[in-house]
């Protein structure tokens, strides 16, 4: 009985002795070590080195990356591409149905942040001169390495598992006076292993005083052969308009039948309604192929009330950027086996 008390006592006391000396070989960490053991983590240097760009999926979005830091994020069913979004160093730029604007604020740092974070495949690789060690904090019974750095004027928060040093949070604070607040979280997955790579499986962004979505991390392909100026076009596929005085020619973007209800989406933005001149209400003529068909025109969505069998209109997609389509009848589903992406679409106001 003795026996066994003492040795129940000195196990606990090398555990004990085991933690403390643990502790104090993390507190002597530096921002350099925990960089490093967060490289070996993710792979190794050797295994990193091998990868010049790579790309993930996540629904109709992919996303493309350079290791010196560049990112493209394209958006679209090929061979329809609805937007891209080109991340470099000095800028941010938006190609959306061949709208180009370019990003400011907090939005340009966030993406210029997470251009450099996946470019160096989750790792803080391409961090380490810019990284401040700011100790541990504890998410529930886990313990996390904190660093932090600045870019553009936005705080960002890098919290690494203390035990495994991969990246579990990502945070990004700023404030200012047009704005106010600015707080997003990107909480990661488990990590899983692509040919000796270990990157998350999924991401969690939420924003404070919104509701948070999970992105997955799919079909992830290492060193894909992409064209010379991949990284410096910003060209979307959708497409041509013409637009004259109440006529717009142009292209479907996609097409689908559910619940009697024919949807088809068009190459058609707000600056192509206001060029041919439609108003709230104007009756068009719909040709697609043979089809000749009349809709009514709504600058905002109906009331539901409104909407029911045999009605056909055309209204901006709702918190979106170009125009839909809808045919409700049984009738409108033959169609369908004839609509494919880019076919030619027009439509005319009845005078």
């Amino acid at each position: 009985m003795v026996e066994r008390r003492l040795r129940v006592f000195f196990t606990g006391l090398l555990v004990l002795l085991g933690s403390i000396l643990l502790l104090y070989s993390q507190a002597d960490l530096s921002v350099k070590d925990i960089v490093e053991r967060n490289i070996q983590a993710a792979g190794g240097h050797e295994a990193l080195s091998k990868v010049k760009n790579y790309s993930f999926k996540h629904g109709l979005r992919t996303y493309y990356m350079a290791t010196s830091g560049l990112m493209k994020v394209t958006d679209g069913k090929e061979p329809v591409i609805t937007e891209v979004i080109l991340v470099e160093e000095d800028k941010v730029r938006r190609n959306c149905f061949n709208n180009i604007t370019e990003m400011a604020g907090f939005v340009k740092s966030t993406y210029q942040c997470l251009a450099q974070l996946r470019g160096g495949l989750f790792t803080l690789a391409n961090f380490k001169d810019q990284l401040e060690f700011k100790g541990q904090k504890n998410f529930g019974p886990k313990k996390h390495y904190l660093l932090t750095t600045d870019i553009g004027g936005l705080n960002v928060e890098f919290y690494l598992d203390a035990d495994e040093f991969t990246l579990k949070r990502l945070v990004f604070k700023g404030f200012n006076q047009s704005r106010g607040k600015y707080e997003v979280n990107h909480d990661f997955g488990p990590y899983q292993e692509i040919d000796g790579i270990k990157i998350p499986s999924s991401w969690y962004s939420s924003q404070v005083g919104a509701r948070g979505s999970t992105y997955g991390i799919s079909d992830v392909k290492l060193n894909p052969p992409l064209d010379k100026d991949f990284f410096s076009s910003i060209k979307v596929n959708v497409g041509e308009v013409k637009i004259a005085e109440g006529a717009l020619s142009g292209n479907i973007i996609e097409s689908s039948y559910r619940r009697s209800i024919l949807q088809i989406s068009t190459n058609w933005t707000d600056e192509c309604i206001k060029g041919a001149g439609f108003k709230s209400k104007d009756k068009l003529i719909l040709q697609m192929g043979e089809s000749e068909i009349e809709i009514d025109f709504y600058e905002s969505f109906p009331p539901r009330e409104t909407i029911g069998p045999g009605s056909k209109f055309m209204v901006l997609r709702p918190r979106g950027e170009n125009y839909l389509i809808y045919l409700i009848s049984p009738e409108y589903k033959q169609l369908l086996e004839e609509i494919e992406p880019l076919l030619p679409i027009q439509v005319k106001k009845i005078k």
